[in-house]
């Protein structure tokens, strides 16, 4: 059953301030451009405050400049050219890739190792999958922007505040995690079968059922609960913030009627991975809301959550869906724990403020 509770802000997002360039001739614009603005003044002082302005609105260009390359919002969202992090309490972020049967490519992930991984070589661990969202890649649970979650990770397990594993995060593009309608991009057979044979070949890794976990935010939250929900058997314990959970028999259908650029981009991803027009059999194979109703769930441990000021939610009815996704393991009688957190915003930001509890479920078969 759902539980409804107030946001406790225990994390604050630094936030950029940019000088932003006004629309309109400003005074340095006009200067630069040579414009009179001010007759009667000096030849000499003119041309020196022209100067002056010219540089100003170099300046101002610069800054504008920047800030348009960083995205909108401010800082990164991803890493580039990403390099090994050693933390302080002695936990490793490293970045690397593989060749992926599935996709026939190479394909990239982080692994955080914890603080013991280095000093124990007969010591094996359990692992956590972790699925991000769109605009964001393998690097960005590390990045400044969304509260660099590895930092928080290896103080918790420095301290002894939360047991230790490894965690992989794959890059997973705009795929929602699923196999496409015309089997071009594999990406549920990339996670359930790739990523988990390169993570426990390649690390020490407890290879058993309760030592694996999946969890994951926005589209990396459908993706976690529709792998977990199809395959109970390889996870035991799913968590997921700000899932992308749609209801109905085409996904489309949950648009906005006018078409925007919002509705325009989700409908090409949405076609992409279901195909054009949608296949209603290859979407129901893979909705969270009929795997819901059908898979054995007994024994999978379930988590999800979301804030009721998703800034998704104004376009499309994400609320709907995990209240929906609430009732249904209610009416089966499917054990699990639902969270509506009154003021929480989308995504990386939502799992920061609620990370402790995140955390703590995903470890409790560890």
């Amino acid at each position: 059953m759902g539980v409804l509770r107030a946001l406790s802000w225990h994390w604050l997002r630094p936030t950029l301030a940019l000088e932003r360039v006004r629309a309109g001739p400003s005074l340095a614009v006009r200067a630069a451009a040579g414009l009179d603005y001010n007759a009667g003044m000096s030849n000499s002082h003119a041309m020196g405050l022209r100067r002056l302005a010219a540089a100003a609105l170099l300046i101002s260009l610069s800054f504008a400049g920047s800030a348009q390359a960083q995205g909108r919002g401010g800082p990164p969202r991803t890493i580039p050219n990403p390099e090994t992090i050693q933390l302080p309490g002695g936990a490793r972020l490293e970045f690397r890739s593989f060749h992926s049967s599935a996709l026939g490519s190479e394909v990239a992930y982080s692994v955080f190792t914890p603080p013991s991984y280095a000093n124990s070589p007969d010591r094996r661990y359990p692992a956590v999958y972790f699925l991000h969202g769109l605009f964001n890649n393998h690097t960005s649970w590390a990045v400044e922007r969304y509260g660099n979650i590895p930092a928080w990770l290896d103080k918790s397990m420095a301290g002894g505040e939360l047991p230790e594993f490894v965690l992989i995060s794959p890059s997973g593009g705009r795929s929602f995690y699923t196999d496409s309608r015309d089997g071009s991009r594999r990406f549920e057979t990339l996670i359930r079968q790739d990523l988990v044979s390169e993570a426990e070949s390649r690390f020490r890794l407890r290879p058993n059922r309760s030592d694996r976990a999946l969890a994951g935010t926005s589209m990396g939250g459908y993706g976690a609960l529709k792998i977990a929900m199809k395959h109970p058997s390889l996870f035991a314990t799913v968590a997921a913030g700000s899932p992308i959970v749609l209801l109905g028999d085409d996904p489309n259908a949950s648009l906005p009627p006018d078409q925007d650029r919002f509705s325009q981009f989700f409908g090409q991803l949405i076609s992409g991975v279901f195909g054009n027009p949608v296949d209603p059999e290859h979407w129901k194979r893979n909705s969270v809301v009929e795997l819901a109703r059908s898979s054995d769930l007994n024994g999978l441990n379930i988590y999800f959550f979301y804030g009721t000021n998703d800034r998704y939610g104004r376009r499309l009815p994400l609320e709907k869906g995990v209240k929906e996704l609430d009732r249904i393991l209610d009416e089966r009688s499917v054990e699990h724990r639902f969270e509506l957190i009154e003021g929480g915003p989308h995504g990386w930001e939502l799992v920061r403020t609620n990370i402790e509890e995140m955390f703590s479920f995903l470890a409790q078969t560890f």
